[in-house]
């Protein structure tokens, strides 16, 4: 564990009965054993949960001290309305995003605290994303994000520019676009429109921070109906917020709309072949 210095920051993270039980241990360890550990953990739990997942959190919780923080929810409000809810609990600064079933790179956040230390005026700190099924030695696509910020400009025009689980997010220009809303399975990208709406300073690190747990059924939940009306608000978003032309508005309109039509097959064959290569 390093012995310098960092900066207070707290560890953000929202769970729900549906995930398993084994996942979110992994996920918490490879937090506590982090060689720059969090000052808190604020943990939402979006809905009741099962037995299960009740002693995996009583245990970490015992393990890791008073600064675990347990936000129970009476039930599910969906993720943008979980970490909305938990953001209000944070004590820190600087609030470090982690899913329940991701593993984190044992020098994530030193890795992104010396960035702080560079230049504290950041709204985000992003990395890579390795992808991984079963095993993290199973790695079966990597989802690579613009590092420079002329370049995650350009990039939010057509994708997410950050990879949501491993960003580090200063709490103040969080709170100060409004922080997470419930928009579909959205939620972090409404936000980055937000963030680089403003202009903020923001940075993705050319590390992979964390390992993504991924499975077939992921590429069958993008194509979603439901999801086609969050995006045409996205896209609305971006024009507004002078991200996107009006042509690249019509043009991103378009693409979602494919994305949603063509088979689920051949959408997995496009992330895991060309977009998550």
């Amino acid at each position: 564990m390093s012995k310098q210095k960092f900066p207070n920051f707290s560890v953000l993270m929202s769970v729900y009965k549906n995930e398993k039980s084994t996942y979110l241990n992994a996920s918490l360890k490879s937090i506590e054993n982090q060689t720059v550990v969090p000052n808190e953990i604020i943990l939402v739990e979006d809905g009741p949960l099962t037995k299960e997942l009740y002693e995996v959190v009583d245990t970490h919780r015992n393990k890791f001290g008073e600064g675990f923080k347990v936000v129970v929810l009476n039930k599910n409000q969906g993720l943008g309305n979980a970490l909305r809810i938990g953001t209000k609990y944070v004590s820190t600064k600087w609030i470090a995003r982690m899913d329940t079933d991701d593993i984190a790179v044992p020098n994530r956040f030193e890795l992104q605290l010396r960035e702080v230390e560079k230049n504290p005026q950041l709204a985000v700190i992003g990395g890579q994303v390795d992808e991984f099924e079963g095993s993290i030695d199973n790695i079966v696509g990597k989802r690579i994000v613009p590092c420079s910020q002329v370049d995650i400009y350009k990039f939010i025009k057509w994708r997410s520019p950050f990879n949501h689980p491993t960003v580090m997010i200063n709490k103040t220009m969080l709170e100060k676009v409004g922080g997470y809303e419930n928009k579909g399975k959205l939620e972090d990208y409404f936000l980055w429109a937000k963030i680089l709406a403003k202009g903020y300073p923001v940075i993705n690190l050319s590390q992979v921070l964390v390992h993504m747990r991924v499975d077939s059924g992921m590429y069958g939940r993008r194509g979603e109906w439901a999801n086609l009306k969050q995006i045409f608000k996205l896209r609305r978003m971006l024009y507004e917020g002078k991200l996107v032309s009006r042509c690249e508005e019509l043009t991103g309109d378009f693409v979602m709309v494919a994305n949603v039509i063509v088979p689920a097959k051949l959408r997995e064959l496009i992330y895991k072949k060309v977009l998550h290569k």
